[in-house]
């Protein structure tokens, strides 16, 4: 599979010219799931979508980092206006290494669900604030080359491939004691409820949104959990999957409207750092 093959290959067009232009600022990207792109001197130092856990819901949810201590460095990376992953690693949360290597891990994770989506379109906008950054930037040559690969994997499963936003349930007998499930399988299990999509099982477990499409697709070819898809288009429409395996839009479902959008990223970065959270905010559920 060719980046071309990705969001039509209109994303990776306008990438590619972000690049080559040296463009310093943010990509504002309309669709399904759709999100923001920022960009320093045409790299890629993060992406913010709905369809991926960012690393904070990684590190929380995952139970790598408690609440407390997070929203402990947070406050003081505000009060002293300085960069959340400097304050992480000075409070040997994480390692600096560690840190550089889960930020490319959640940044490939989000523009491989944002470029396998439905792309309805884009704006350059001025340099944002951003919580969580990569220093320094990725290229995004090889976020796209990434992305494509990912989306050849998963392809390559055939039938059994399991989109972001098919629902999972528990296959009849995987409850037996004597069943023998892999590594990090019996996690998944107990989520699969039948109403939780992929996409929300990767933001429950804190886990990429690629990693557990892939072993909830081996899961599938095993017999293990069971698809409730979304319904199938009528005849002459538009199919609801692109070559990912992602949910492609349809023409008459709307938009989240720019004003909605535009408010909730109008909150800076220190606001955001001081709002109270919970196990069951919706920041970390992902909704």
């Amino acid at each position: 599979m060719d980046v071309t093959d990705l969001a039509d290959g209109k994303l990776a067009a306008v990438l590619r010219e972000c690049a080559a232009a040296r463009f310093t600022g943010v990509l504002r990207v309309d669709g399904q799931p759709g999100g923001t792109i920022h960009l320093a001197d045409g790299m890629i130092s993060a992406c913010e979508t709905s369809g991926a856990p960012g690393l904070e819901v990684v590190l929380l949810r995952s139970r790598r980092i408690s609440v407390a201590d997070w929203d402990a460095a947070f406050t003081a990376a505000a009060v002293s206006d300085r960069e959340m992953t400097a304050e992480l690693i000075d409070r040997e949360l994480l390692g600096a290494g560690e840190v550089e290597a889960l930020l490319r891990t959640t940044l490939a994770d989000a523009m491989f669900a944002l470029v396998s989506g439905e792309v309805d379109g884009w704006a350059e906008a001025s340099a944002a604030d951003c919580l969580l950054p990569l220093t320094p930037p990725a290229r995004g040559g090889w976020l796209l080359n990434e992305a494509a690969r990912r989306a050849q994997v998963l392809a390559s499963f055939g039938e059994s491939a399991v989109s972001a936003r098919d629902r999972v349930a528990a296959a009849p007998g995987t409850a037996q004691a004597t069943r023998v499930l892999g590594p990090g399988q019996d996690e998944l299990l107990a989520l699969a409820d039948g109403r939780r999509t992929a996409r929300d099982l990767a933001f429950a477990r804190g886990r990429g949104l690629y990693e557990t499409m892939l072993q909830l697709t081996r899961m599938r070819a095993s017999n293990v959990v069971v698809i409730r898809s979304f319904e199938a288009a009528p005849d002459g429409a538009e199919d609801d999957r692109t070559g990912a395996g992602l949910p492609r839009r349809r023409k008459d479902r709307p938009a989240v409207p720019r004003a909605a959008e535009a408010g909730r990223r109008g909150l800076t970065a220190g606001i955001r750092m001081l709002r109270p959270r919970s196990e069951g905010s919706t920041l970390l559920d992902g909704t």
